[in-house]
């Protein structure tokens, strides 16, 4: 049995057996003129005008890119017929003004809304077929099965693989995917202005103390819940919050915990990836009539907290409000006079 969080989770981190469900909007919404997405980020940063189009007056021929996983792509120009397999690539093409550019889409990637107006197909076991009908010049995914991978490029298809376990890492990516489409400095100067959120945050509780956190990001079917450790993207927002991750020794990136390393961890607060996904949403309720979590000390003192689900099981550009999230309900003080990011319904 898998959530849709659960499976968002796996998505992120590499391919997995699992069902696949469409996640919740809310957030920033960023993009230019036709994308106010974007657009939110640039006017902050002094941009009179929000136009959006791949390449522009950016645009550069024969483009030496480095992906996530370390490859050097080379590109015959920005691309215009983008193929995007991963929700937190597709929200970084649109932050950085490069939505016209996509023309398919894996059955998650919703945000910014209109991304839903695409064509979408299986994210886990994508039709290499289907991606070749559409005639990409580029290709944006996690972790590509082999089968796609050779089938890309067998047929001279270039892609770009980020599996990013870090803030700063997702930022690199929206980076990559701005000089990829044509727009390197929209993609850095949002990436700049989204690290100086982060570092303003994390420099407004490091003299905090800093209270153990369970992050819970799916149910697990109640009895087993899935948390991560130091090597997901999850731990690293949980520390950028000012927070302390109780499983971030563990060897592996996410997996299961039973009550009994819960008791034994005794974390302060539990906080809820899982709290507004389509199936089985959690919250402290759902919690107390789980068996054995009722004898959880953050239970009992009611310290059980939902978080937005996209913001921090997407290693996108909205994972800085995600941080911020965390900290206001860790440290809700030391950032009273922080301004919180606008928000579009």
């Amino acid at each position: 049995m898998a959530l849709a969080l659960l499976a968002r989770w796996f998505y992120a981190h590499g391919p997995a057996p699992v069902t696949q469900n469409r996640g919740g909007q809310a957030g920033v919404r960023v993009a230019f003129r036709r994308h106010p997405w974007a657009c939110f980020f640039l006017v902050l940063l002094g941009f009179s005008q929000c136009k959006g189009g791949a390449g522009g007056n950016e645009s550069a021929m024969n483009l030496l890119v480095r992906d996530g996983l370390g490859r050097e792509v080379r590109l015959r120009g920005p691309a215009h017929r983008v193929v995007s397999l991963s929700p937190a690539m597709s929200e970084s093409l649109c932050a950085v003004g490069c939505c016209q550019a996509l023309i398919l889409r894996d059955k998650w990637s919703d945000y910014p809304p209109e991304v839903q107006q695409r064509p979408a197909i299986a994210g886990f076991s994508p039709s290499p077929e289907a991606i070749l009908a559409v005639h990409p010049d580029l290709v944006l995914l996690h972790f590509p099965p082999p089968a796609l991978r050779l089938a890309l490029d067998q047929s001279g298809v270039p892609w770009l693989g980020f599996a990013p376990t870090t803030l700063q890492q997702a930022l690199g990516a929206l980076k990559v995917v701005g000089q990829a489409c044509g727009q390197p400095m929209r993609a850095e100067a949002i990436a700049a202005h989204l690290a100086a959120r982060s570092q303003e945050i994390a420099e407004r509780v490091r003299a905090e103390p800093q209270p153990t956190v369970f992050l819970e990001v799916d149910a697990g079917g109640g009895t087993r819940p899935y948390t991560v450790s130091r090597r997901a993207f999850g731990h690293d927002l949980l520390t950028l919050a000012g927070a302390t991750n109780v499983f971030a020794q563990a060897g592996a990136a996410w997996f299961q915990v039973s009550v009994e390393a819960l008791l034994a961890a005794d974390p302060t607060w539990i906080l809820l990836a899982d709290a507004d996904v389509p199936e089985q949403p959690q919250s402290i309720a759902t919690l107390q009539n789980r068996a054995g979590f009722s004898a959880l000390a953050a239970v009992r003192a009611r310290r059980v907290a939902p978080l937005t689900t996209d913001w921090v099981s997407r290693p996108g550009p909205r994972m800085v409000l995600g941080q911020e999230q965390m900290a206001r309900i860790l440290h809700p003080i030391a950032l009273a006079g922080l301004p919180s990011m606008t928000e579009e319904p």
